[in-house]
């Protein structure tokens, strides 16, 4: 691994454990269901509504930079 990859690791690390601690507090079908709601993919089904946690995904300054990047790669591909 070069020196630039090894600097910029930690600044990757921390979101990423971030927003995996909040998928395994939440459960993965409410992230799964949080993340498609918010890029437009999510079918109209009440059960599955009840499942998204919008407060789920906000960081402290209420953006968590992980979960934009996957809902962004979401509204690419629906």
């Amino acid at each position: 691994m070069n020196a630039g990859a090894q600097a910029l690791l930690p600044l990757f690390l921390r979101p990423v454990v971030r927003f995996a601690a909040r998928v395994a507090a939440g459960g993965p079908a409410a992230a799964a269901a949080t993340i498609l709601h918010r890029a437009g993919a999510l079918p109209r089904n009440r059960g599955l509504e009840r499942l998204v946690r919008d407060d789920a995904f906000d960081g402290r300054d209420g953006q968590d930079c992980i979960a934009s990047f996957v809902v962004g790669v979401m509204r690419c591909l629906a």
